[in-house]
């Protein structure tokens, strides 16, 4: 059963909820290293002041000495800490490795059943630590200890939750198949081992590769530790990454040699002349006062400011998590370090896997950071559907138009927008051209077309970029003829990707060549084209017909769509979508819609939907793995008749991977 369950996505990150024996922790989460006998900031501490939620000890060095062992045997490794909140141990993996102890220094299974007898919240397998340098053939036989060491591990877990540990060096193949063996064995949590001499080397982007080898593979209801990473210039993208637990003693490492911790970096004691950190410590120091304590006196200073750092930053990360800006986060992050910079350069190579289980209808901003920007998990989709799901290829005349400023665009294209209002698609197609692309004119309040910030001027990737886009889409529309309103704006030069194109100043000038206004009715030519977009559903103008609209009073804009006098759809201001109702369910489903947007529940389940419960993860029965989270779908009973619809909040593999969580979020059900 899962002990873990999802509130919150953004890209591969989770806000989530982990269960344990001491309390229920929230995700992600970062825990402090905890010696046993020789913590200087008492571990009860790490809770009421600085607020971490829990802790990591190592259990062979309690085992190793009998003061720790027979006291933790007798009242448990939380008396032992002194802290009640949950602990997770470690086996000694690490410690054999740095100190080279002989193979036999520790039984895998008694290592196990020790860590269940003092009471781990999350107890460790001992796997084999591979050293980054070595070759391939090493790598391989770890591997393949680690993973019989875990199989004969899971019968001693009990009540305990048991952490399986992903080894493979710098091997991704490995990697994924060392995750794809474990994913089939009775675990709790995953670490991603070998971490520490890549931190240390700063080969971040072995780290990236490492961990999407690895989650890709993971059941999604287990949640992924990464082993031994606790710099915070490096939490908002590892967390993007999928890693949703993450520990270190880095605090204490960096504080022995005058180093402190930063959001965006180390600094070094000896170089500064302020302390550029505004936490509890730094404003009541300075460096001075810092420098004229003895040793070990501001070594116990820096380690409090490096937990402060840490805490504070993790903390940013789940809150990014939960504005949906947490790419934006990462990327400036990234900026601190070139060794960083190369890392998220290699989860680049790997958005398209992010972007699948990034939430669709995401309504927050997307600040411009950089290049990276126009494949911004949000901007990718867009583009991606324009070109796949855009209705209308073929039209007489295409127009157009790089907008001037910011959004909206039709404030500066007004009288542009009025005419085609009044003519049909097979007569004119109206393009903006913007940093992130093609925005066809019936999709322009759709999110992120309007909700992407970027600067008065671009770099050429930027644009090259946007020109791609633009190319291919003019690549797949038949037209007669093509008009560019020519603008001062960066955008302007990429009428070069538009064949024959005529490129006019003035906006009277294009209306000139345009064809003349007729009687279509614009909201019935961007109804249908936001119904193909959001589910890849051509609905007939036979059907569309009979579709009725009520607008906003104050912006003339597209509120609810009904049949007759049944409210069928209503319009979300802030993302520019659909939402049905259950009347525009039945519509959908009649429509021919796509089994992708099916949620198939239980019986006993489909009756509490009907009745407006929200579709819980624990009684779905099927759901497509193409399915994503954020996507308004249609909930199906086991004879798959409708008892509801309303919003995915998990992906289709989620949802029948937990056992915990809800599933779909019901707006309107059958008995409503």
């Amino acid at each position: 059963m899962s002990h873990f369950e999802i509130r919150a996505k953004d890209g591969l990150a989770r806000l989530g909820l982990l269960r344990t024996a001491h309390g229920t922790v929230r995700t992600p989460l970062l825990m402090p290293v905890v010696h046993p006998g020789k913590s200087e900031i008492p571990p009860a501490e790490m809770a009421s002041v600085f607020g971490y939620q829990m802790v990591i000890t190592n259990s062979y060095i309690i085992r190793s000495r009998a003061k720790f062992r027979d006291r933790a045997l007798e009242e448990g490794v939380h008396s032992l800490l002194g802290f009640s909140g949950p602990v997770m141990t470690d086996s000694g993996t690490f410690q054999m490795y740095v100190h080279d102890l002989p193979e036999d220094e520790i039984d895998p299974i008694d290592i196990v059943r020790f860590q269940r007898e003092i009471g781990s919240d999350i107890g460790t397998i001992l796997d084999v630590f591979s050293d980054p340098d070595v070759g391939r053939q090493r790598v391989e036989e770890d591997v393949r200890v680690s993973l019989e060491r875990a199989a004969v591990s899971t019968a001693e877990k009990g009540d305990m939750l048991l952490a399986g540990t992903v080894q493979g060096g710098s091997y991704p193949d490995l990697r994924a198949h060392a995750a794809r063996e474990l994913s089939k064995m009775d675990f709790d949590v995953h670490p991603v081992g070998g971490a520490v001499p890549l931190m240390e080397q700063y080969r971040y982007a072995d780290i990236v590769r490492a961990v999407l080898a690895a989650k890709q593979h993971l059941p999604p209801d287990r949640p992924v530790h990464l082993f031994g990473c606790g710099h915070p210039m490096f939490f908002a993208q590892a967390a993007l990454l999928g890693c949703d637990l993450f520990d270190s003693a880095s605090y204490a490492k960096f504080a022995d040699t005058d180093r402190m911790l930063l959001p965006t970096g180390t600094a070094h004691l000896d170089e500064l002349r302020e302390l550029p950190c505004e936490c509890p410590v730094c404003a009541g120091d300075s460096v001075d006062m810092l420098m004229a304590y003895s040793k070990s006196e501001r070594a116990y200073v820096l380690m409090r400011h490096n937990l402060y750092v840490s805490a504070a930053e993790m903390r940013r990360v789940r809150v990014a998590i939960a504005e949906g800006k947490l790419f934006e986060l990462a990327a400036m992050r990234a900026r601190a370090h070139p060794a960083l910079y190369e890392a998220f350069q290699a989860m680049m190579e790997h958005i398209d896997l992010i972007e699948r289980h990034d939430p669709v209808a995401n309504p927050s901003s997307v600040l411009f950071t950089g290049a990276e920007t126009t494949r911004h998990p949000a901007v990718l989709r867009f583009s991606h559907r324009v070109a796949t799901r855009y209705p209308f290829r073929r039209a007489r005349t295409i127009v157009f138009v790089p907008p001037l400023g910011d959004p909206p665009f039709a404030d500066t294209t007004g009288p542009l927008v009025d005419r085609v209002r009044e003519t049909s698609q097979d007569d004119t197609l109206l393009f903006f051209v913007t940093p992130i692309g093609v925005v066809p004119w019936e999709l322009e309040h759709v999110h992120p077309a309007q909700q992407c910030v970027f600067p008065s001027s671009l770099d050429s990737e930027t644009l090259a970029v946007a020109g791609r886009r633009l190319q291919a889409l003019v690549n797949s529309i038949e037209y007669e003829e093509a008009l560019w309103l020519s603008r001062p704006v960066p955008t302007d030069r990429l009428s070069e990707h538009v064949p024959g194109v005529t490129r006019i100043d003035s906006m009277s000038s294009v209306l000139d060549h345009m064809p003349p206004a007729g009687s279509a009715v614009y909201w019935q030519r961007k109804l249908t084209a936001l119904v193909a977009f959001q589910w890849g559903l051509q609905l007939d103008a036979s059907d569309v017909s009979r579709l009725d609209v009520r607008t906003s009073r104050s912006t003339g804009k597209v509120r609810h769509v009904l049949s007759g006098d049944e409210l069928v759809f209503t319009l979300v201001p802030t993302t520019g979508l659909l939402t049905p109702t259950y009347s525009g369910g039945q519509l959908l489903i009649d429509a021919g819609l796509d089994e992708v947007y099916h949620v198939v529940m239980e019986e006993e389940a489909a009756e509490y939907v009907a009745k407006g419960r929200s579709a819980l993860a624990k009684f779905v029965a099927w759901a497509s793995d193409d399915l994503r989270a954020g996507e308004e779908v249609v909930v199906l009973g086991p004879d798959r008749q409708m008892v509801g619809v309303g919003r995915a909040l998990l992906t289709g593999p989620e949802m029948l991977a937990f056992s915990r969580g809800v599933a779909v979020q019901t707006r309107h059900s059958k008995r409503s």
